[in-house]
C-alpha cells in the first residue's frame, strides 16, 4: 500500500509502498476514507526539538486525524457488542489507551492511561491507504456523515475539551491564535457559552474568519497592544480565560501578562522548545489555574463534539480549505509551513 513516512530526523517525509497491516488481537483494518493534517504532523515534517523528544522510533507511518470504513477485524473483536459492523464508517480516537489499572484509566482519564500510545507517533499512523486500531478507539459516524466531518472531529473534539476543561459560560476569553485549530475554538467557545471572546492572530484572513465563526474583537498582537486593546474594551477587567492555541512564547506571555488575577489557562498549541516564562509575576502571584490539553476525554468530548455538529449545527467542512491526493503530499506541507491555509484534506487514493 501507498503510505507516507518519517524514515530520518530532517526534514521532509517519504511516500514508499509497504505492507498492509493486519489485524491483531482487539484491533479492527479500517480502508482510510481520508486523513487531516494536524499542525503537529507540520513538527514532525520539519524533525524540531519537540518531535526529537516525543517520538521513540523511526520509520514511522505519520497522520492521525482521520477516518476509515472497517473491513476486517483480529482475533477476539464482537462488532456487534460496539453497535458495529462491516461498512461502518469510523472516526478515530487517536489517544491509545490500555484500559489498565493505571490511575488514569481508573479515574476517567483513559486518554491519559500510563501505558497509552497516540497514532502516527508512537505507532504506524493514517497517512496510508489501510490502517488498523484498537476496536475501542472507533467511533460511529452517524448516517449520511461526510468523511471530511468525520475525520475533522478528531481535532474539534481537541477545541471542545480546550474550552470545555473550565467553566466558560458567560466568561470573557481570550484565544490566542486563529489557525485551524483556533478557529475550532472559537466556534466552541461562542457555542458552549462564552461572553465576550478576544482573539489574537498575525494572519489577517484569519482574523476576519475568526470573527465570522463568533469572536467578538480580534488583535494583530504586532501592530496593536493587546493589553491595552482588552483593557479598553472590558473597561479595566480584562479577561477570564486565556486558550493557548498558537504555540508561540509570546503570545503565551503576553496572555499571561494581562488575565484577570484568578484566571484559568488552557494550554493546547505545542510549543517547538522550551518554553520562558514569568511565572513569579503572571502565574503565581496571580493565582492562576493552568490545565495542560492533550487529547479528549473518552467519551464525553466525543457526544459533545457530536451536539456541537449535529445540534448546534457547527460545520467543521468550513475551516477546509484544500484538499490532496496523497502523491501530492509536498504541496499540502508546503502550504502548512507558510501559514496560510486552513484544514487540509489528503486522500488516499
Amino acid at each position: 500500500m501507498k503510505a507516507l513516512l518519517k524514515t530520518s530526523k530532517h526534514q521532509g517525509f517519504d511516500l514508499l509502498d509497504i505492507d498492509a497491516p493486519i489485524p491483531k488481537e482487539n484491533e479492527v483494518l479500517l480502508k482510510t476514507q481520508v486523513s487531516t493534517i494536524c499542525g503537529s504532523d507540520l513538527h514532525l515534517w520539519e524533525w524540531n526539538q519537540w518531535a526529537d523528544d516525543f517520538v521513540p522510533r523511526l520509520p514511522l507511518v505519520v497522520g492521525h486525524e482521520t477516518c476509515g470504513q472497517i473491513v476486517d477485524c483480529g482475533p477476539n473483536v464482537n462488532l456487534s457488542k460496539l453497535n458495529l459492523k462491516i461498512g461502518d464508517l469510523v472516526s478515530v480516537e487517536t489517544h491509545l489507551f490500555a484500559g489498565c489499572s493505571c490511575s488514569p484509566c481508573k479515574n476517567g482519564k483513559k486518554h491519559l492511561c500510563s501505558s497509552g500510545e497516540i497514532l502516527g507517533f508512537h505507532k504506524n499512523g493514517s497517512f496510508a491507504e489501510w490502517l488498523t486500531v484498537p476496536v475501542d478507539n472507533c467511533w460511529k459516524a452517524r448516517e449520511g456523515t461526510d468523511p471530511v466531518t468525520a475525520s475533522l472531529k478528531e481535532p474539534l473534539g481537541n477545541a471542545v475539551q480546550t474550552v470545555m476543561t473550565q467553566p466558560i459560560v458567560g466568561k470573557t476569553v481570550l484565544i490566542t491564535g486563529a489557525g485551524p485549530l483556533g478557529l475550532m475554538t472559537i466556534a466552541a467557545a461562542r457555542a458552549f457559552g462564552a461572553g465576550q471572546i478576544f482573539v489574537s492572530e498575525l494572519q489577517p484572513e484569519r482574523r476576519e474568519k475568526a470573527l465570522s465563526l463568533g469572536a467578538d474583537h480580534v488583535i494583530d498582537p504586532k501592530d496593536q497592544n493587546l493589553h491595552s486593546f482588552i483593557e479598553d474594551k472590558t473597561k479595566g477587567r480584562m479577561f477570564d480565560v486565556l486558550l493557548e492555541i498558537s504555540g508561540s512564547n509570546q503570545a503565551l506571555n503576553d496572555g499571561l501578562a494581562s488575565i484577570s488575577n484568578g484566571g484559568s489557562v488552557a494550554l493546547l498549541g505545542l510549543f517547538p522548545s522550551t518554553v520562558n516564562l514569568s511565572l513569579n509575576e503572571n502565574v503565581i502571584f496571580k493565582g492562576l489555574t493552568i490545565n495542560g490539553i492533550t487529547g479528549r476525554l473518552i467519551w464525553d468530548t466525543w457526544n459533545h463534539v457530536d451536539d456541537l455538529i449535529y445540534e448546534k449545527g457547527f460545520d467543521p467542512k468550513k475551516l477546509l480549505t484544500h484538499s490532496f491526493k496523497i502523491e501530492e503530499y509536498k504541496k499540502a506541507f508546503h502550504l502548512m509551513e507558510k501559514g496560510v491555509s486552513g484544514k487540509i484534506a489528503l486522500f488516499p487514493v
